[in-house]
C-alpha cells in the first residue's frame, strides 16, 4: 500500500503501481510505505517493524521507529525540517497495517487451551483428542458466537502472554456468558491505580446514586483494612478488589452489578466474589477483542467480500 502526507496531515492512497523505484520494501513482505517530504518515506511491514528512510546526498539514513496510538511521531533528520505525524494519522498508520496482517496469536495452541476449558461443547466432545481443521473450525464460529469470542480473546491473551487471562475466561464460561447481554442485568467494570476511580469513572458511579462519601469509605476500606471489598446498596452491589503483589505493581478493580445480576451468579451461578470479578471482566475483553479483531486482514476482506 502507498500513502501520501498531505500538507494538511491527511493520507492519500496513491496506485502501488507509483512506489519510486528508489524505494526498497522492507523483507520483500507486503508493507505500507508514506511518501514524506523532503525526499522521505516510512516504512511498515507485517511484523509491525517500522523503518524511517532519509537521504541526504547520496548517503541514506534508516532509523527504526515504534507508533503508539496515543502520541504523535517526530522524524527529523540534519539539516532537514522535522516531519511530524499526529496521533490521529498513527493511529489510521497502525489500523492500516493491520488491514494487511494476521491476527496475532497460533491457532493449534489456542485450541488445545480452549479445549480444558469448553471440554463439553461439541467440538471438542466428539474429538477428544484432536485438533479440529482450522478452516472447519473457523466455519463453526461462525455459528457459535461463545465459541467464537472465547477463541479469540484466548488467542490474543496468549499472544501477549497473559495467561491470567485462563482463568477470567473461564469464570466468564461459569457465568453464562448469555448472562451479560440481558437488558435487566447490569454489569459496569473500572480500572484505577490510585485509591479512587479516575474523574470519569466516579462520575459513572456517582450516576448508580454512589455518593463521594460512600465511594471515600469504599477506598479507605480496600486501602488498609481488607484486598476485597462488597457493598450492598439500594442501586445494586458494590465491589472493591485490589490487585496486585507489591504497592508498585497494584491496582484497583471497582466492579458493579444490579441486584438481578449479582443474585443470578452469587445464587444460582454459585460463583465466588472472585470468580464475578473475573467474569466481568473477562466479558469486557471478549469485547475489546472483537472490535480489535475487526482490523485484521481476514475480517477486513469478509466485510469486503459481502459488499
Amino acid at each position: 500500500m502507498l500513502l501520501e502526507l498531505m500538507s494538511n496531515g491527511t493520507l492519500a492512497e496513491l496506485p502501488s503501481e507509483k512506489v519510486p523505484i528508489d524505494i526498497k520494501l522492507p523483507d520483500n513482505e507486503p508493507s505500507i510505505i508514506v511518501l514524506l517530504p523532503y525526499n522521505k518515506y516510512l516504512a511498515g511491514t507485517l511484523k509491525g517493524k517500522w523503518i524511517y528512510y532519509a537521504k541526504e546526498g547520496d548517503k541514506e539514513i534508516k532509523i527504526p521507529v515504534s507508533l503508539y496510538d496515543d502520541e504523535e511521531l517526530k522524524l527529523s533528520s540534519e539539516g532537514r525540517k522535522a516531519t511530524i505525524l499526529s496521533r490521529k494519522t498513527v493511529r489510521a498508520l497502525r489500523r492500516e497495517i493491520l488491514k494487511i496482517s494476521e491476527p496475532p496469536g497460533n491457532y493449534e495452541g489456542t485450541v488445545r487451551m480452549l479445549r480444558t476449558l469448553m471440554r463439553d461443547h461439541a467440538v471438542f466432545r466428539n474429538n477428544a483428542s484432536e485438533i479440529p481443521e482450522e478452516k472447519n473450525f473457523i466455519e463453526l464460529m461462525k455459528k457459535d458466537e461463545v465459541l467464537c469470542k472465547a477463541y479469540w480473546t484466548l488467542r490474543f491473551a496468549l499472544s501477549r502472554s497473559e495467561f491470567e487471562a485462563v482463568g477470567r475466561l473461564k469464570a466468564w464460561l461459569k457465568a453464562g456468558p448469555e448472562n451479560f447481554t440481558r437488558e435487566d442485568y447490569v454489569s459496569r467494570l473500572w480500572f484505577s491505580i490510585m485509591d479512587l476511580p479516575d474523574e470519569s469513572a466516579s462520575s459513572e458511579l456517582q450516576a448508580l446514586s454512589f455518593s463521594s462519601l460512600e465511594l471515600n469509605y469504599c477506598a479507605l476500606l480496600g486501602k488498609f483494612f481488607s484486598p476485597l471489598v462488597i457493598y450492598n446498596h439500594v442501586s445494586g452491589w458494590l465491589v472493591l478488589a485490589r490487585f496486585g503483589r507489591n504497592s508498585s505493581s497494584s491496582f484497583f478493580v471497582w466492579l458493579y452489578l444490579n441486584h438481578n445480576l449479582f443474585s443470578e451468579l452469587r445464587d444460582r451461578k454459585h460463583l465466588s466474589l472472585q470468580e464475578i470479578i473475573y467474569a466481568v471482566w473477562a466479558d469486557l475483553e471478549t469485547k475489546q477483542t472483537m472490535n480489535e479483531l475487526m482490523n485484521y486482514k481476514c475480517f477486513v476482506s469478509q466485510e469486503r467480500s459481502t459488499l
